[in-house]
């Protein structure tokens, strides 16, 4: 007797799978719940400057992966949970290769930082989607362009989780403020 395929293995998961890597389908997969599928909020000054639906790299799928084991996952060392915040000054060119974000700025007040994790909402159903928020208020201290962010496990280096460029870049000014709030999807 044959053994039926996965659906994910099958022609038409396989073109659902290439449409979720799209901008649009990255929205449709996180409206619909489906875990690795996150958006990002950007404020500048208070008011909503940009949102991004994005996907997680793959180096953070190693990661959560280590986290749920408590095993080293493909060179994953000493996992730690995905809060850390960088800012780049760079459009990126999104691949699910990433493992740094090109252009991370460092400029003052500006720098990677430590998020704060904020609001979970459970699963409602068998199976259903659960996400929580990290979330940071940068005030910037020089003159910048920050065009794009991602979410680490460490203050420096460390594994990428998930990047996102943002849908309007933030000119920023020394005294402005900067606050994104990533919602992640499990």
């Amino acid at each position: 007797m044959k053994e039926k395929a996965p659906f994910q293995y099958t022609n038409i998961g396989r073109l659902i799978k290439k449409f979720l890597h799209t901008k649009l389908g990255a929205y449709v997969g996180y409206m619909l719940g489906i875990s690795g599928f996150n958006y990002v909020q950007v404020y500048k000054n208070g008011k909503l400057l940009s949102h991004s639906y994005n996907s997680r790299v793959d180096k953070g799928g190693d990661l959560i992966a280590s986290l749920i084991t408590g095993v080293s996952q493909n060179s994953i060392t000493s996992p730690l949970p995905p809060k850390y915040i960088a800012l780049s000054t760079s459009v990126l060119s999104p691949a699910h290769t990433d493992t740094t974000l090109s252009g991370e700025t460092s400029a003052s007040g500006l720098a990677r930082a430590l998020g704060t994790q904020g609001g979970y909402t459970s699963p409602s159903t068998l199976d259903g989607a659960a996400s929580y928020t990290v979330s940071h208020t940068f005030t910037s201290g020089a003159t910048a362009t920050i065009q794009s962010a991602a979410l680490f496990d460490a203050a420096s280096t460390g594994n990428m989780f998930v990047e996102a460029n943002f849908s309007v870049a933030a000119a920023l000014v020394s005294g402005d403020t900067l606050a994104l709030t990533w919602t992640v999807n499990l």
